[in-house]
C-alpha cells in the first residue's frame, strides 16, 4: 500500500511537470540584511518544504557558518549511504586489513573496480556486495556509526532496520572526508567525475561539485562538497517532492556562498583610512621652585618625670673624741711652754732695752757673753 502511494505521488508530479511549463529557480542576488536562516525560511516557503518532505545540512568549511533543517529525522537514504561505506573501506585497504584487489564475491569484481562502480555509476548490486561483505545488515550499520557523532539517544532505532539515514549522518560523514581528503583522492575524484548535469551539478554550473547522489521510490537525495570560492558542504533529503529542490537547494547556497565571499573582499579591499593626529611637542614646563617653608620646631616629647624619691634622713654620726692624752704629759707640756715664753721674754727685754741692763748690771752688753755663767743664777 505505501509502495502504489508513492508511485502515485510520483506519477502526479511527473504529470503536473508536463502539463504546467517549469520556470527555472533563480535565487536572489542581494543577501543583504537576511540571515541565512531567514533564507532558508523563504525558500522553503516558496518551494512548499516542511518537516515531512524536505530535510538539509550546511557547513562552510572557511568561515564555520552552519544551517540545519529536520537534519535528525530518519528518511530513506536511496544510493547515498554508498558514501560512508566506500569511505569504510579505503580506510581498511590503507590499514592493511583488506587488499585493493580483493575479490567482492556477490559483486563479482575486485574491490578497487567496485569502488568506481559504486561512486561513479552507483551500481546496486556491487554495493550491496560490499556491504554485506562486512557481516549482516546490523554489523553494517554499528561500523558506519564510525563517522557520526550522534549518540544511541539520538539515533531512532529503525536507523538499524532498513536503509534510513540523516542529513546529519551525512554531513559528519562529508566532513571526515573534506578533512582528511589527502586519505581520499580517488574517492573524491569518483565523486567529481559522477553524474554531470544532475543532482547538485544541475544547480551548479560554475564550480567543481563531488557528489553521491541517490533515487529511489520518490526520494531524491544528494549529499556531497561544492567548491565555491569559500568551499561548502551539503547534505539534502527529499521525499515525494519536486525533483528540482535538490538543485535549487545547491543553486540558492551558492549564491549566498558567492555573494559572501564577494562581500569579505571588498572588506579586504576597501582601503583603511587611518587618521594620524599629530601631537604638538610642548615645551617641557618650568619646575617651579618649591615653596620653602620653615620646619617647625618640634616640641620635644614630654619626658615623663620620676617622681622625686624621699630623701634619706642622714643620721649624723657622734665625730668620735680623740683620746685624752695622759695627765703627766699635758702638764710637762704646759711648763715647757712657760718655760720657753719666760725665756724668750727675758731675752726680748734685754735686746730692746740695755738702758736697764746698763744700769742693773752697770756693764756693757758687750760683755754679756763673758758673764754668761754668772748671770744663769741671777735669771
Amino acid at each position: 500500500m505505501k509502495q502504489r502511494t508513492r508511485l502515485l505521488a510520483l506519477i502526479l508530479t511527473v504529470l503536473t511537470m508536463l502539463a504546467v511549463p517549469v520556470m527555472a529557480y533563480e535565487p536572489p542576488t542581494d543577501f543583504q540584511n537576511q540571515t541565512l536562516e531567514e533564507i532558508m525560511t523563504a525558500f522553503m516557503e516558496e518551494k512548499g518544504l516542511h518537516k515531512g518532505n524536505f530535510s538539509v545540512s550546511y557547513y562552510n568549511t572557511v568561515t564555520g557558518e552552519s544551517y540545519a533543517f529536520n537534519d535528525t529525522t530518519m528518511m530513506v537514504a536511496a544510493s547515498t549511504f554508498k558514501l560512508p561505506l566506500n569511505m569504510y573501506y579505503y580506510e581498511m585497504e590503507q590499514a592493511g586489513e583488506i587488499a585493493s584487489d580483493a575479490y567482492i564475491s556477490r559483486g563479482g569484481m575486485p574491490l578497487n573496480k567496485a569502488h568506481y562502480e559504486s561512486l561513479v555509476n552507483s551500481h546496486n548490486e556491487v554495493s550491496l556486495g560490499m556491504l554485506y561483505n562486512l557481516g549482516n545488515f546490523r554489523t553494517y550499520k554499528e561500523k558506519m556509526r564510525k563517522y557520526f557523532t550522534m549518540t544511541d539517544e539520538e539515533i531512532d532505532a529503525s536507523y538499524y532496520h532498513d536503509n534510513y539515514y540523516c542529513t546529519r549522518m551525512m554531513m559528519d560523514a562529508l566532513k571526515y572526508l573534506y578533512d582528511h581528503a589527502d586519505s581520499f583522492e580517488e574517492m573524491i575524484g569518483y565523486m567529481k567525475e559522477a553524474q554531470p548535469g544532475q543532482y547538485f551539478k544541475a544547480g551548479v554550473e560554475d564550480y567543481e561539485v563531488a557528489h553521491k547522489y541517490g533515487w529511489f521510490e520518490g526520494a531524491v537525495n544528494d549529499v556531497g562538497i561544492i567548491y565555491a570560492p569559500q568551499p561548502f558542504l551539503l547534505a539534502v533529503y527529499t521525499q515525494d517532492t519536486s525533483e528540482t529542490v535538490v538543485a535549487d537547494t545547491a543553486k540558492l547556497l551558492t549564491a549566498y556562498n558567492v555573494w559572501q565571499s564577494e562581500q569579505e573582499a571588498q572588506k579586504e579591499e576597501e582601503p583603511v583610512t587611518v587618521e594620524l593626529e599629530v601631537e604638538q611637542e610642548e615645551p617641557d614646563p618650568i619646575p617651579e621652585e618649591p615653596e620653602v617653608t620653615e620646619p617647625k620646631p618640634q616640641e620635644p616629647e614630654p619626658v615623663p618625670q620620676e617622681e622625686p624619691k624621699p630623701e634619706e634622713s642622714k643620721t649624723e654620726e657622734p665625730e668620735q673624741e680623740a683620746p685624752k692624752e695622759e695627765s703627766a704629759f699635758e702638764l710637762w707640756m704646759v711648763f715647757v711652754a712657760l718655760g720657753v715664753f719666760a725665756i724668750g721674754g727675758g731675752l726680748t727685754s734685754l735686746l730692746f732695752n740695755p738702758r736697764k741692763v746698763k744700769e742693773k748690771y752697770g756693764k756693757d752688753l758687750n760683755y754679756i757673753e763673758d758673764d754668761d755663767e754668772e748671770d744663769e743664777e741671777d735669771w
